[in-house]
């Protein structure tokens, strides 16, 4: 993007996120400030780091150190990863956050430096040339050192003379917010919406507020559009997926086999696990042990204790507390568990299998026709990655894991209503409900955000509304 582009007031698409479901980033330059909404890493769905090495990479379409703030709607490592390196980079200004998502981000940016410091080390080593790591821990402390909390939502906090802001529900996952910014100067006013990842109208997790739809007029609604495709909108309810969930356990037991539920460690682990304590919490005769394998899982389940309150804590603590659920932190107590035999359940990170202690144990089931592994979500949309082999067995009668190649004959099913992302018709119903001159989606696929922009319109249009959608691109321009 040209330089003499970003002199004046207005929104600027620089993150992979503009054309794709990751890497959220988006600079919004108004007066005297410059604002980034959100620094996420690009991550790949493939074991080959070399591409998301060098998306990440990339110089930014901006200086780091001309910053004035950098929101975080929430923490997940795609939309906040790549900050530590805005700080290596020069970045000095204030990381503005609800209070849940500066404490989480923690264990998660550790982890996520931890990660890219050994693909950094394998690329040195597969390509005989030294690849340095985008960050190391000293930027991650600099970073957090740099976080500013503000806690209340649908309160508006003045932050200089040209920027105002605040934040509105949002049920994506613990902490999660959409962000209204308020703009002046001498001349003007503006005030653009950003949803972020949006999570259901009316979810059913524990541990979140439903997403909220704003009535107040923004200028420019920068909207999400994971699953704005048509196939996103499932007819099932949560109460049928439970039902499926606790079939598909009791099946595995009787015939003495493992589940696995290859599993995020931020959110939905925690949402799973208390599903679990849900169904056979009160169960005498349940005795089949519960494993959470993963360090930072363990982590952030700990953390979960400081960040809920009042019944939401009374609940995690009675779940953490059940005599079924044990949490391994070590590895070699993770690989006793693996040889382990016996019938359990386990959860592990990571949700789409491209790394983590659940591979170990992907390597080991995937053959066992007793077994099941269990997806509660989004599984990847492409063979690159390995939970979407496994789910389509049909084609993948045989998975290479770590060099193996191994039948895949273990059963699999998928739970869709454990999504964190607003399906189709949410997604609908929110973008045509608002008030505003124009929809930019973000944050999606070509086909996503085509299919959503068309049902939108027409919706938009039945609401007796005439505001545009537009479907973003990288490098686009909005200008305030």
């Amino acid at each position: 993007m040209a330089k003499k582009k970003l002199k004046n007031n207005g929104i600027f698409f620089t993150g992979k996120s503009s054309e794709d479901v990751t890497g959220s980033q988006y600079l919004v330059k108004f007066g005297n400030t410059q604002c980034l909404l959100e620094c996420g890493l690009h991550q790949s769905g493939s074991n080959d780091y070399l591409d998301s090495y060098k998306i990440n990479s990339e110089k930014f379409q901006f200086k780091p150190k001309e910053l004035d703030y950098v929101f975080v709607a929430h923490t997940h490592i795609d939309h906040c990863g790549l900050i530590p390196r805005l700080v290596k980079e020069g970045f000095t200004g204030k990381i503005i956050a609800t209070d849940n998502t500066a404490k989480i981000m923690k264990p998660l940016l550790l982890n996520s430096c931890m990660i890219i410091q050994d693909e950094a080390r394998v690329l040195s080593k597969r390509y005989k040339r030294e690849y340095k790591p985008l960050y190391d821990e000293k930027d991650v402390y600099k970073t957090l050192d740099l976080i500013e909390v503000y806690d209340e939502y649908n309160t508006v906090y003045r932050l200089n003379d040209n920027i105002s802001f605040q934040w509105l529900h949002n049920s994506h996952c613990l902490g999660a917010a959409q962000l209204q910014l308020i703009m002046r100067d001498s001349s003007s006013s503006k005030k653009v919406l950003y949803t972020s990842d949006m999570g259901a109208l009316h979810s059913n997790n524990h541990y979140v507020t439903d997403t909220e739809i704003p009535d107040m007029f923004n200028d420019v609604v920068i909207m999400e559009s994971t699953y704005g495709e048509s196939k996103r909108t499932s007819k099932k309810k949560r109460s049928y997926d439970i039902k499926h969930l606790e079939t598909a356990i009791n099946t595995v037991i009787e015939r003495k086999g493992t589940v696995i539920f290859p599993c995020f460690s931020f959110s939905r682990t925690q949402e799973l696990l208390t599903n679990l304590y849900d169904i056979y919490g009160v169960q005498k005769d349940f005795c089949t042990p519960i494993f959470v394998d993963s360090k930072l899982s363990c982590d952030i389940s700990k953390l979960y204790h400081s960040l809920l309150h009042d019944s939401d804590l009374k609940k995690w603590q009675t779940v953490c507390e059940w005599d079924n659920v044990h949490f391994i932190e070590e590895k070699d107590e993770s690989k006793k568990c693996i040889a382990n035999d016996t019938s359990k359940i386990i959860i592990s990170s990571s949700g789409f299998c491209t790394n983590g202690r659940v591979v170990g144990y992907l390597k080991k089931y995937i053959k066992d026709i007793n077994s099941m592994i269990i997806f509660s979500g989004y599984v990847g949309d492409n063979p690159s990655y390995l939970s979407y082999r496994i789910k389509n067995y049909r084609d993948n009668k045989f998975i290479k894991i770590n060099g193996e190649l191994i039948p895949n004959k273990v059963d699999c099913i998928t739970l869709s209503t454990f999504s964190s992302h607003a399906n189709c018709d949410d997604l609908v119903k929110y973008g045509s409900s608002l008030n505003t001159n124009k929809v930019v989606l973000v944050h999606g696929s070509k086909e996503a955000k085509k299919c959503l922009s068309s049902k939108m319109a027409e919706a938009i249009s039945k609401n007796d509304k005439t505001y545009r959608v537009i479907e973003s691109y990288r490098g686009m321009i909005i200008r305030l």
